[in-house]
């Protein structure tokens, strides 16, 4: 019998069980990961390791964290330009900054959607805008993540840990389709005489080319940032296209897996990765330390600012 004759609940359930078994999939190979991972490890050793990284490079870390972050708040004044959104730039940054603290923390539906619609509301900007600046952003960052990772996964850079291991055909297609992906919509931002789309239900308003070439090179950026990071961690002692690899790899794990921050996703795959190449104890103290200055040391100025915003509000 025809899908169209079928109610659109049945018809919906194969891609339902699909998305299903990839996440427990994605799930039960992270557990695994990390079961091995602390069965095997010093973790006095991993102490050690952490208090060796030294002040000069934590400090260049911390530098490249506030880049990072900095950069990540252009995602929201593109779309503020995009969607028309009457507040002044810094209170869009500020909006920015915080969300995207929560965001990598408590994961998207709360801080990259719910707190930021949030504080647009509560500043008096109406919902549907405020919903097209999240839209916006959220779709700024992944177009750069797209032709990022494309161009690294087809370049077949990263190492992968055994039981992650689908081959480099594999990955490098999956790349070539990113890649692919993100021209299919520069080629409508440039040529498309129809500006208005619906997908799924959603309208999707193509900008202009500028302002799509904006969105790839900034979230490019952001991106690389966050690689910088445990490159500068790592010593230099792993190539910058591996570790950039391995972690634009362990984005999509996490998100599969509705793991908010990758926690103990980045972890796992970056040991599992590069076991080859140095000490798993060296590995997983570059990580912590990059998870503490990108993650949790912004999120600890995120919160009382946001209880301040909150309470400033309500007066």
């Amino acid at each position: 019998m025809s899908s169209r004759f079928l109610p659109a609940r049945m018809s919906a359930l194969p891609w339902t069980w699909i998305t299903r078994i990839v996440t427990g999939l994605m799930i039960a190979a992270v557990v695994v990961l990390l079961f091995n991972l602390a069965r095997r490890l010093d973790w006095m050793q991993v102490l050690r390791s952490a208090g060796e990284i030294g002040t000069p490079t934590i400090a260049a870390a911390m530098g490249l964290a506030v880049l990072g972050h900095l950069v990540y708040t252009t995602f929201d004044l593109l779309a503020k330009r995009y969607a028309g959104t009457p507040l002044p730039m810094w209170k869009v940054t500020g909006i920015a900054a915080l969300s995207y603290a929560m965001n990598l923390n408590l994961g998207v539906l709360v801080g990259g959607v719910a707190i930021r619609l949030r504080l647009y509301h509560r500043l008096g900007v109406r919902a549907s805008t405020a919903a097209r600046v999240v839209a916006f952003s959220t779709l700024t960052n992944w177009i750069g993540y797209g032709w990022l990772a494309g161009v690294v996964f087809m370049a077949d850079a990263m190492p992968l840990p055994g039981a992650w291991d689908v081959g480099s055909t594999v990955i490098q297609l999956t790349g070539l389709a990113m890649v692919a992906g993100v021209l299919i919509y520069l080629g409508g931002c440039a040529f498309s005489r129809r500006r208005i789309w619906t997908l799924r239900g959603h309208r999707l308003e193509l900008p202009p080319l500028r302002l799509a070439l904006a969105q790839c090179g900034l979230a490019a950026v952001s991106w690389m940032a966050m690689g910088s990071i445990i490159y500068v961690l790592l010593k230099g002692e792993v190539a910058y296209a591996a570790v950039l690899g391995i972690l634009l790899f362990c984005s999509i794990a996490a998100l599969i897996a509705h793991i908010p921050g990758g926690l103990g996703v980045n972890e796992a795959i970056f040991v599992g990765a590069l076991s080859g190449t140095l000490p798993a104890h060296q590995v997983l103290a570059a990580v912590l330390m990059y998870r503490i200055l990108y993650c949790v040391v912004p999120l600890a100025l995120a919160v009382p600012a946001y209880l301040l915003i909150e309470a400033r509000l309500r007066r």
